[in-house]
């Protein structure tokens, strides 16, 4: 990835992320990830992290996005926090 110019707008770095990611085969399940927030491998080894911070630790409620990649927040978040 080139270092990012002044001026270059947000969507122009979202298009330089995805396509770097399609071509490093860095994206997982759904693709293409173009225009959406994309799906990465070891997104839900990713997720596990969250149970190790303090303020997860404390926390009562959690709002998780349905979002593909914070799949692991959510059964996560299921597991480990009670429900009301």
């Amino acid at each position: 990835m080139e270092p990012r110019a002044v001026g270059v707008s947000k969507q122009d770095i979202r298009e330089q992320i995805w396509g770097y990611m399609e071509s490093q085969n860095l994206a997982d399940f759904p693709r293409p990830v173009h225009h959406r927030i994309p799906n990465f491998k070891g997104s839900y080894l990713a997720c596990q992290n969250i149970k190790d911070l303090d303020v997860f630790a404390r926390t009562q409620e959690v709002k998780v996005d349905p979002d593909k990649p914070l799949e692991g927040v959510r059964l996560l978040v299921l597991q480990v926090i009670p429900l009301p």
